[in-house]
């Protein structure tokens, strides 16, 4: 079977299994129409599973090449990119594309990637075309490559935006490292439910008090421990040190952490549960 017979994937997300700010990511149409990349791609072919939570497409770019793509419907904010399948159907990931959305504007970028996949193309009995998709081995993520910003209307682009958006993944990386170690991720939830989880437990002064956790004293009922101010809130740094380790504690009383979390709460999410991610990919999906 020649080359050309095999497709790459790209996963068709359900907007009902993301919530408001992942609808909002799609309907912006960001980075990738203002830098022109979007323009600069044309669909081969398009495979979508039976559930609708895959599909698979087959890129043909401007400069004549063929690529993949991929992604997972709860996770319709990043994409997977591989090279053309091979005679055997195998592929390589070589990037994933992020574009994450908030109330006042967008994250996106490139991130080099590594793993491999196999994509299979079949007939049906009634005439058909059908494929079988799975990933072989794990996908590694290396560093941003390139990326853009728009925050309350400005837009940021170049090595001031890279620099901006690798500081925000480390900075992430470090929090959900944490908050794996404190609660392991079982199956993955929505990006709703996963907020609605964390937020109260990292951020408690931005929920309601009904919200946060038992025992939790705000800083203006705290009568020991002081308190910090930052991003416009009064954090209790009392409850900070109880609840971070001492090389995250900053985070939280300067107010990034709320920061990170009001722009790219998304970003926590995929970084949180990418081991499920890879996992669900893994298994064979098919796909017509």
């Amino acid at each position: 079977m020649k080359a050309s017979h095999y497709l790459s994937l790209s996963i068709a997300f359900v907007l009902s299994a993301a919530s408001c700010k992942s609808i909002s990511v799609l309907v912006d149409g960001a980075g990738r129409v203002l830098d022109g990349s979007a323009f600069a791609e044309k669909t081969v072919k398009t495979y979508i599973s039976s559930d609708k939570n895959i599909s698979f497409r087959l890129l043909s770019t401007k400069s004549g090449k063929q690529q993949t793509v991929f992604t997972l419907n709860s996770m319709p904010f990043i994409q997977f990119y591989g090279d053309t399948p091979d005679e055997t159907g195998r592929f390589f990931i070589t990037r994933v594309h992020f574009l994450y959305s908030n109330a006042d504007g967008w994250l996106e970028g490139d991130v080099n990637a590594s793993g491999k996949g196999i994509i299979v193309e079949t007939a049906t009995t009634s005439g058909g075309r059908a494929a079988e998709f799975s990933l072989e081995g794990p996908v590694t993520l290396a560093e941003i490559t390139r990326g853009g910003i728009k925050r309350q209307g400005r837009r940021l682009y170049g090595s001031r935006a890279l620099t901006e958006l690798r500081n925000r993944e480390e900075r992430i990386h470090l929090v959900t490292d944490w908050m794996k170690d404190r609660s392991p991720p079982a199956l993955p939830v929505t990006q709703k439910d996963f907020e609605s989880y964390w937020q109260p437990i990292l951020l408690p002064e931005t929920v309601s008090k009904k919200l946060r956790p038992s025992g939790y004293v705000g800083p203006n009922e705290a009568q020991t421990g002081g308190y910090s101010y930052g991003e416009g809130v009064k954090w209790n740094t009392a409850y900070t040190r109880e609840l971070f380790p001492e090389y995250l504690r900053d985070l939280r009383d300067s107010g990034s952490l709320l920061r990170d979390w009001e722009e790219a709460s998304a970003w926590f999410y995929v970084k949180y549960y990418w081991a499920a991610i890879t996992i669900e990919l893994h298994k064979k999906h098919y796909l017509k």
